[in-house]
């Protein structure tokens, strides 16, 4: 990022805005040049499909003070301001939306406000009893519905989260950002929540809102979507205490990083992580493709390669793609993910401290993925499922592990040759043994880093889903007796005691009452514990799905690890 700089940048999020955006970004211009500030107007076109690129690039070229942003795809408006903030240099910010249904001269109104109450943040609100508003009855309704679902869950210290105008110090976003999860929905409302728990102040100010065009009624898909990220900020904020985490928001520099992708074939899911990764928001990185055959494809990177390895398993091509390199850090990635735009960007400050051998974060479920493969994540974010480490599948807070998946690890290139590389001998679980000896040989530490975020897409329920599960549950049980110091853990063994006792129990039943009637309380203690925990979402059918999903994953899992547990020798693969 830029030198910070006295004056004010104004970001401008702006999606299918052909019709208004050369109109809006000039009257914000007059407006700052009659303020008599120093400023930047920073555009961020998220993936418009009509003019609007087009327009923005030649309002550039007319403007001085005026840069541009193009994401190539619609990712949401909270990821076009996050994108908007780190392009910018000057040490206040402005969030404006590119409707024109606030005019850019609110700017000087919310900017007076922070200065008479020395506010952090300043934000226009309808709520304000001096505001003037010409909107729709319905949107109103909306607005009132929301406000008081918001009063009641977070007791914000103000009475609108989602007016398109907001006024921040440098400061504030910079702490902030790192911590948000929300793209689409309800980012308002996620940033002023973290704001206030990381206490700092914010002010109201009045507005004159008049839409610009005709608007109808909200869909349900899009309700329904709001409630679900609004409770999930809830979950985030007061269950889990996810932004309360002590991230580290500015790294030193940009060490050179190459991105390991493995794959058999260059299929789509490959195809998009490699589109994924080579539009990522760092400077110094290459990628290197490994898979069975040279591939026709031109990855855009200086210094990316593809290298063909012949038929071999994944640990194999990953050590290939760290032989190639002559980065510092390397970024393991499966070829059935693709990472966030802030993946490097966020990860990449954890390695100032020498300490640290890698980092790591939630592999989460894409949005597009279909029902069955979301039905699969939600089993694996299940705590019934996956214990204590349900945040390797959803958001959780800071933590230092030693164990952890390679499909979104990132390690110290030097401390990855001392720790042997990944064992070839084991898949899955080579990332179990390479994580073993960088934390218990090397004595060094992993992080948990929640923003360093990858979008996994999951095997569909129930076959596909099943035979991973087996799998895992017969390397970790293999892996207890040879690598007991991080596979020995009751966690582990729970799914197999919970077969065994089924098993007996059922035997043990028809000799007695006594054991029926507490075999049988068991199994319905177990089942409503199963029940609470397939409710997922607001969608029925994909909790109906869930709940038999559990049940099978607990066991299938159990009798894989008891196998293992047994089993002198594993077959890799």
């Amino acid at each position: 990022m830029a030198q910070v700089e006295e004056g004010i940048s104004v970001v401008i999020p702006a999606h299918n805005e052909g019709k208004i955006i050369y109109k809006m970004v000039l009257e914000t211009a007059r407006v700052l040049d009659e303020l008599g500030l120093e400023y930047e107007i920073i555009i961020v076109d998220d993936g418009s499909t009509d003019d609007t690129p087009l327009i923005i690039e030649q309002v550039a070229k007319e403007l001085s003070n005026v840069r541009t942003i193009t994401l190539r795809e619609n990712q949401g408006k909270g990821n076009a301001l996050r994108r908007g903030f780190q392009e910018s240099t000057k040490g206040l910010i402005v969030f404006l939306d590119a409707d024109l249904d606030l005019h850019p001269s609110h700017v000087n109104t919310l900017l007076k406000e922070m200065e008479r109450t020395g506010a952090d943040i300043v934000i226009g609100s309808k709520q304000h009893p001096d505001s003037k508003l010409n909107y729709p009855w319905h949107r109103k309704l909306y607005s009132k519905i929301y406000f008081l679902l918001v009063l009641i869950l977070f007791r914000l210290p103000i009475k609108d989260t989602q007016t398109g105008i907001k006024v921040f110090r440098r400061e504030v976003l910079a702490h902030s950002f790192p911590r948000l999860v929300c793209k689409r929905y309800t980012l308002d409302l996620e940033l002023l929540a973290v704001t206030h728990r990381l206490n700092y102040s914010v002010a109201e100010a009045p507005i004159t809102l008049t839409f610009q065009k005709e608007f109808g009624h909200i869909k349900f898909a899009d309700a329904r979507n709001i409630i679900v990220d609004t409770m999930a900020i809830f979950y985030r904020l007061y269950i889990l205490r996810y932004y309360d985490s002590s991230l580290r928001p500015v790294a030193k520099g940009e060490p050179k990083v190459s991105i390991v992708i493995p794959t058999r074939v260059l299929d789509p899911m490959t195809t998009e992580c490699l589109s994924k990764c080579s539009d990522l928001n760092y400077k110094n990185y290459d990628i290197k493709l490994i898979t069975d055959n040279l591939s026709k494809v031109h990855i855009g990177r200086p210094g990316s390669k593809i290298i063909e390895s012949g038929p071999v398993g994944p640990a194999v091509k990953r050590n290939m793609g760290c032989d190639d390199s002559d980065a510092e850090i390397i970024a393991f990635i499966d070829s059935d993910a693709w990472p966030e735009q802030d993946w490097l960007k966020n990860a990449v400050p954890y390695f100032d401290d020498e300490d640290v051998a890698a980092v790591c974060g939630p592999a989460v479920t894409p949005a597009n993925d279909n029902r069955k493969q979301v039905v699969s994540g939600f089993i694996y974010s299940s705590s019934l499922v996956s214990g204590n480490t349900t945040y390797r599948y959803s958001y959780h807070a800071l933590r230092e592990v030693d164990d952890y998946p390679s499909v979104n690890l990132l390690v110290r290139r030097p401390d990855f040759v001392l720790a042997g590389r990944f064992p070839e001998e084991y898949w899955p679980g080579e990332d179990t043994v390479l994580c073993l000896k960088l934390t218990k040989e090397l004595g060094k530490r992993i992080i948990y880093a929640p923003n360093v975020i990858v979008n996994h897409h999951r095997r569909p329920i129930y076959r596909a889903h099943l035979r991973q599960v087996y799998s895992y549950g017969l390397h970790r049980g293999f892996f207890v007796r040879k690598f007991p110091d991080t596979s020995r853990r009751l966690q582990y063994f729970v799914p197999s005691l919970f077969v065994l006792a089924l098993i007996v129990g059922l035997g043990l039943s028809f000799i007695n009452p006594v054991i029926l009637y507490a075999y049988l309380a068991f199994v319905g203690l177990y089942l409503i514990s199963v029940s609470l925990s397939s409710i997922k979402s607001m969608n029925i059918l994909d909790d109906l799905l869930v709940f038999p999903g559990i049940i099978a994953t607990n066991i299938t899992y159990g009798l894989g690890f008891m196998l293992g547990l047994f089993s002198r020798r594993l077959r890799n693969g």
